[in-house]
């Protein structure tokens, strides 16, 4: 799958598109395609190392906090969700990375899309 991700921290980084794995879940997690993500402020702390003494990431990481998108695999302790659930997220600031055509996060941080949304309210991320 293809990843948006910070090699190195510096005052002008740069998001650098690679080819990764897709991420495998445990028992308490969810894949979720992404649909769209939101780029914020978060994203500059982190890509200048400003936030590394509190939250440190290891190089190279996939970017990306905010997210919408439909789930494509449950572990076997989630009971809130299913496949084809249309979901919205604000990752945790430890397990980051919605800048990629897949995801995996803890069931306890995402959300149903509310029914008057869609998954392409925000900006689509596409991978051509």
């Amino acid at each position: 799958m293809k990843a948006a991700q910070l090699l190195k921290y510096q005052p002008d980084f740069k998001f650098h598109v690679n080819d990764i794995e897709v991420p495998t879940i445990k028992d308490d997690e969810v894949l979720i395609r992404v649909k769209c993500a939101a780029v914020n402020p978060l994203e500059t702390l982190i890509g200048t190392g400003a936030v590394k003494l509190i939250s440190p990431y290891h190089l190279p990481t996939t970017l990306g906090n905010e997210l919408s998108g439909e789930i494509v695999q449950v572990g076997q302790s989630v009971s809130n969700f299913k496949v084809g659930d249309t979901v919205y997220s604000r990752l945790s600031i430890n397990k980051i990375g919605a800048f990629a055509e897949y995801v995996v996060t803890n069931e306890n941080t995402i959300a149903h899309l509310p029914a008057n949304n869609d998954l392409k309210s925000g900006a689509e991320l596409r991978w051509h």
